[in-house]
């Protein structure tokens, strides 16, 4: 599984930081408090988990939505899902479903 947000940013945070400095990565742990045996493996990690690409399950609705939205769902990358209160029970479960195979 891919990084969470939260730890991509981090590394990415301090990947660039390093590759921006111009030292060495044990000079760069040195300076940051970060352990080198750590910190050594985080850009093959960032590259490999950029390289994942998104799962997406077809989704189809037995109703059309109107513009009563009950729950909205707001994805860290900007996506917005709206259900409304006429989408079938089983839509609204198989979109919060989805939505946790994504975390």
């Amino acid at each position: 599984m891919g990084l969470s947000a939260e730890k991509r940013a981090y590394y990415e945070e301090h990947v660039q930081a390093w590759r921006d400095s111009g030292l060495s990565q044990i000079k760069y742990c040195e300076h940051a408090n970060i352990l080198y045996a750590t910190f050594k493996s985080w850009p093959s990690k960032l590259k490999r988990s950029s390289e994942i690409k998104p799962k997406f399950v077809e989704v189809k609705a037995a109703v059309r939505a109107t513009h009563n939205t009950v729950l909205q769902i707001s994805l860290p990358n900007g996506v917005r899902i709206g259900i409304s209160s006429s989408d079938e029970s089983s839509l609204v479960e198989k979109v919060l479903k989805f939505v946790g195979q994504l975390s």
